[in-house]
């Protein structure tokens, strides 16, 4: 029963979303994970003492048990990022990372979140706008940001630098890196804005290209579409941790080949 109920909340949860938001990205795979559990508890139920119906039970849970573990840091990493955002330190440079364009061009709410929350933490710093364009876009984000920022005219056009070139979140940080000439700032001289769920990867990103000293702030997401995101985050983290545990067999690979 346990995977019946938890697969139709999924499910349900899932529905209510399409009808008060729309189409919002990532809610297809939660769907799918919520069908998945409940086709596991009609299995469970017709085929009690199956032992392949055990053993897919197993891995459930140890999926369900893995997710949870990554959901642990991003909670702790929004509240950090949280803590981050109340602090109004002054810096030399805000990076407000990209989170895509919906329809092509237009912004999300997440987006905004970003952005505004950069708006409140402004004290005269440069705003490093980070976004490209990806092949289901027809603008690029920084620009879009740019644009965005500017008819609030809160923050001077000189003032703001536009990081065009990214497509994702490690490359976000890795060009920005490469923008401020790779040079080492001192420790709390530079503020990434990105949103209360994404603060832990960013942060461990960061430190990854260049950024160790950098304070990571997190902007508040909206209730309904936050177990979304936050889903997202855990299932990216567990990939991150997987692809770094290939690359490394790939190395020791190499060195005993060599």
């Amino acid at each position: 029963m346990f995977w019946l109920i938890l697969g139709g909340l999924i499910i349900l949860y899932c529905l209510v979303v399409r009808i008060r938001l729309g189409r919002v990205r990532f809610a297809a795979i939660a769907t799918a994970g919520g069908l998945a559990m409940i086709l596991l508890g009609g299995l469970i139920l017709l085929f009690p003492y199956w032992l392949p119906v055990w053993i897919l039970q197993l891995l459930a849970v140890t999926g369900l048990v893995i997710l949870c573990g990554a959901e642990l840091m991003v909670f702790a990493g929004s509240l950090s990022g949280k803590a981050g955002a109340a602090s109004k330190q002054p810096v030399q440079y805000t990076v407000v990372l990209g989170s895509g364009l919906k329809k092509g061009s237009q912004m999300t709410s997440t987006l905004i979140e970003r952005l505004s929350l950069a708006e409140k933490l402004y004290q005269g710093e440069y705003v490093i706008l980070s976004g490209g364009q990806t092949r289901h876009e027809t603008a690029v984000e920084a620009d879009v940001m740019a644009q965005w920022l500017l008819k609030r005219e809160k923050i001077p056009a000189q003032h703001l630098l536009l990081e065009r070139g990214s497509v994702n979140t490690r490359q976000n940080l890795c060009n920005t890196h490469r923008m401020l000439g790779d040079q080492s700032l001192p420790a709390g001289q530079v503020r990434i804005v990105t949103s209360d769920f994404h603060c832990w990867r960013t942060a461990r990103l960061a430190a990854a290209c260049g950024l160790s000293g950098a304070t990571v702030c997190g902007s508040r997401t909206m209730a309904l579409i936050a177990p979304l995101y936050h889903l997202r985050e855990t299932l990216a983290i567990v990939y991150g941790v997987l692809r770094r545990d290939d690359a490394q067999k790939n190395t020791r690979g190499e060195k005993e080949q060599g």
